[in-house]
């Protein structure tokens, strides 16, 4: 017997026939996140499908044949008999409805529903019973949990406020209602009086029955079940903790004061690693990930892949798993409001720092900690000197910051002494860093949280007066941890002398094992350099070129404008800049949209960047970011890289000298930054980024969402699937192409055994048709090799990449970006098998030549 097997199912489960495994895909796996089902009844098939809806219409279209031939022989789907004529009737219309109504699934779920509760009675006459058994009361809970997960994916991921849920809950439960109505016409009574008596008719004639009373009841447990669960907030959180361990945030009081309601909320970080690691292959890749980085390093010790390459990494265990906070204010605004940023709370997040390459984009991974809003952290103490508030900042009560870091800190602490069992394995954790921008950093470690004055930075004891002054890095003293911890004693000692050499205070995560000022808050590249210089240098360009009369600020604003990014630069294309933007000297942008709008400066006033003096700033800042934003960073760059910012420091001194802001000094640390760290986008911002009782609420509903991701939390897999199949025709190759195809495949019909697609998905890498990606580095000097995707093709089970190895001509300073020119040499490729950039590159087109840039300085490993 030929056997079905389901490849969703952790479990491997196989069905007697394809109706059955169709119907239980419909049913249990149509709204799976990762939805990824592979069609392979016929060998001319083999296309992965990432949406149940396209999969549904492809077995409609292409394979209604094996759909019907197991339908008719299954039994299963007759749920309620009559007669012969209505069971006929009924099956006609059941199998009518399943072939060729592509958007409705109605029938199949009425079957599958009705199968599933009498799949395990042998004889229909068993469940006519008055006591109603274990299987009855488990099928009721299976459809309770299954509908808990419905609210929640309604309102986690489509955002549906409650009142909507609970709109869609009574109108199923009515509908239900009017189910039961038409059935109860249809039914007839088994009684020994009616002409109909069961024993006047043949057994053979009858499908599966049920007694109507039964059904009904049936019907109003399960409609009981439905209005209970929406009935009320607290009745949906206990369904939840019942089903899927949600447990509600803990209330943290962070005032001393009798008779203070101020509280922030927690959510333990054993909690969301618990349900992060349940997943033993996820578990296993991290592991496995960490153990591949090691290898490497051993191998050739000049890479610097995280922070346990770097100095302040040497003494982490490489067994332990890093842990990484992550603290920013977010401002919610009230659209019915008049003031914006009204609340605005103080967020504190975690991730892990060993997480495989192909998931750290993914925010799925980045939890809360904590929540609390800031005006109860930062609430101002009474000065009376309203000079020293500007001189030095806000001086916080550090009272309620520290009470609501004790949870956090106490958590965190247990974890690293005794680690965390799951799944009979012993995790161990360690602490690592915490990342935020600078204000937030500074407050965190006890600095001042001015930068207009005093002691701004917390790495040296730097001036503000002193930073517009050429002083040589090596001259300027570098903060301690013995100095701070001395200094920290004096403020203690005499609160009175506070701010001492830019310290404030004592840092509300002093008790953290492994924490310290001085060695645990890095810079983050994404709001020193993203948000900070990079668009002061821009607008200070087009300001230079607009009083020079090489452009209006109207053209600027029409180049901006009319500008036509590349596919992969559209996805961050930045908003035009305005003459509004030049009048107030900043540009309107998300982190990404500056990035592109940074990369791509020279493609949009190609004709005018030659012509500014001022252009080697930009230059020297665009090799800065290169190199910064490298992954994986050599130590030998860091020599260079130090040189570059001293550079950039004398060269904006000389163009720009008022536009010297503590960023500037930030930028020369990066050097010092990358030794002390890691590479720098190891512990960055860039992928972070009803008002009564406001944390309670945003702290429930991450829990609540976090939740639903975790029980959605399928097995991970290698994903590859293709969009746009269809066969490759003779004509649409050339000679070359067609010899390179056989050679590759051997003979066999083009247009009947070749299919090719507009773009693959593999490994979360998306290939493009036109596209161009980097294929590899010559080993004499690191030059980047190129090729243009030509097709996407494949014959049997696997896609390959035939590409047009390009020519690199060479590296035009001036637009920042590598020359290429097609030779129309052609090879194929695996898609596994690109390694140092596995983003597609756009091509612009310039004074009649091509080009591509990518932010980042590559390296052979």
């Amino acid at each position: 017997m030929s056997s079905f097997i389901c490849p969703l199912c952790t479990t491997n489960r196989d069905f007697v026939n394809f109706f059955k495994l169709f119907r239980h895909i419909t049913l249990y796996h149509q709204s799976d996140p990762n939805f990824e089902i592979k069609c392979d009844l016929h060998n001319t098939c083999g296309v992965f499908y990432k949406k149940y809806s396209a999969y549904k219409s492809h077995v409609y279209r292409k394979h209604s044949t094996e759909l019907h031939s197991s339908a008719n022989g299954n039994t299963s789907i007759d749920a309620i008999s009559i007669d012969n004529s209505q069971l006929n009737n009924f099956d006609t219309t059941t199998a009518t409805e399943f072939a060729n109504d592509d958007e409705s699934t109605e029938s199949t779920d009425a079957c599958d529903e009705t199968d599933s509760i009498l799949s395990n009675d042998n004889d229909a006459i068993s469940y006519f019973s008055s006591d109603r058994n274990e299987e009855i009361v488990g099928s009721i809970k299976d459809i309770k949990n299954s509908f808990v997960m419905f609210i929640l994916q309604l309102r986690e991921e489509f955002l549906l406020p409650k009142n909507v849920t609970n709109i869609i809950s009574t109108y199923i439960t009515s509908l239900i209602n009017h189910i039961e109505i038409l059935l109860q016409e249809k039914t007839f009574d088994f009684s020994g009086n009616s002409p109909l008596s069961a024993s006047l008719i043949p057994r053979s004639d009858f499908g599966k029955c049920i007694d109507f009373n039964q059904l009904k009841l049936v019907f109003d447990d399960v409609c009981n079940g439905i209005e209970l669960i929406t009935k009320n907030e607290y009745q949906f959180t206990k369904y939840c903790e019942e089903y899927f361990n949600f447990t509600s945030p803990l209330e943290i009081p962070v005032s001393s004061v009798p008779g203070d309601t101020d509280c922030g909320y927690f959510i333990p970080i054993d909690n969301s690693l618990s349900s992060m690691l349940e997943s033993q292959q996820f578990s296993d890749e991290i592991l496995e990930n960490i153990h591949q980085k090691q290898t490497i390093t051993e191998l050739d010790k000049d890479l610097m892949f995280s922070i346990r390459d770097s100095y302040h990494g040497l003494g982490l265990d490489d067994n332990h798993l890093l842990i990484q906070l992550y603290i920013d204010d977010i401002g919610l605004t009230n659209p019915l409001g008049s003031k914006r940023d009204r609340h605005k709370m103080s967020m504190v997040y975690f991730t892990l720092e060993d997480i495989p390459e192909k998931y750290r984009s993914k925010l799925d991974f980045i939890q809360l900690v904590a929540i609390c809003e800031s005006r109860i952290l930062k609430q101002i103490c009474f000065v009376t000197c309203l000079e020293y508030i500007r001189t030095f900042g806000l001086f916080e009560d550090p009272v309620k910051a520290t009470n609501f870091f004790r949870p956090i800190i106490d958590n965190l602490n247990e974890l690293q002494l005794n680690g965390l069992m799951i799944n009979n394995t012993l995790y161990k954790f360690t602490f690592s860093t915490v990342v935020g921008d600078n204000l937030a950093a500074n407050w965190l470690g006890g600095f001042q949280t001015c930068f207009s004055n005093g002691h701004f930075c917390r790495r040296c004891y730097i001036d503000y007066k002193d930073q517009s002054l050429l002083i040589p890095l090596s001259q300027i003293k570098l903060r301690t941890m013995f100095d701070h911890d001395l200094i920290v004693q004096q403020i203690l000692n005499d609160p009175n002398r506070s701010p001492v050499k830019g310290v404030v205070g004592q840092s509300p995560l002093h008790s953290l094992i492994g924490f310290h000022p001085t060695t645990s808050l890095p810079a983050d590249c994404m709001h020193d350099l993203l948000e900070g210089i990079c668009p002061i240098v821009m607008m200070s360009l087009l300001k230079e070129a607009s009083s020079k009369r090489l452009i209006t600020h109207g053209r600027i604003q029409e180049r901006t404008t009319n500008f036509q990014y590349g596919y992969f630069d559209c996805a961050n294309r930045p908003p035009p800049i305005q003459t509004k933007h030049l009048q107030n000297e900043r540009i309107v942008a998300t982190a990404a949209q500056k990035l592109c709008l940074f990369k791509t400066f020279p493609f949009i006033f190609w004709d005018i960047v030659d012509r500014l003096e001022s252009f080697i700033v930009y230059k020297i800042l665009r090799e800065i970011l290169d190199l910064v934003l490298s992954y994986p960073f050599r130590t030998s760059w860091l020599s260079v890289l130090d040189d570059l910012c001293d550079a950039f420091h004398h060269l904006m001194l000389i163009h720009f000298p008022n536009k010297i802001v503590p960023k500037i000094h930030f930028v020369r640390e990066y050097g010092r930054v990358v030794r002390d760290y890691g590479p720098a986008t190891r512990h960055w911002c860039f992928r972070t980024n009803n008002f009564k009782n406001t944390p309670k609420m945003l702290a429930t509903h991450f829990r609540f969402k976090q939740c639903y991701k975790f029980s959605r939390f399928s097995p991970l897999r290698n994903t590859c699937y293709p969009v746009g199949v269809k066969t490759v025709r003779n004509s649409s190759l050339n000679k070359e192409m067609r010899d390179l195809v056989f050679n590759h495949f051997g003979c066999f019909d083009f247009e009947e055994n070749l299919f090719q697609c507009r773009k693959l998905i593999n490994e979360n890498i998306e290939y493009r048709q036109s596209a161009v990606y980097v294929m590899g580095l010559r080993d004499t000097d690191e030059q980047p090799s190129f090729a243009q995707l030509v097709f996407i093709l494949r014959t049997s089970e696997k896609w390959w990449l035939l590409v047009d190895s390009l020519e690199t001509k060479s590296f035009d300073e001036d637009l920042f970006a590598w020359e290429i020119k097609s030779v129309d040499r052609y090879s194929l490729m695996d898609p596994c098998q690109l390694k140092y950039w596995h983003k597609g590159l756009d091509i612009y087109h310039v004074k009649g030549s091509s080009f591509v840039s990518f932010t980042a300085r590559l390296t052979l490993y």
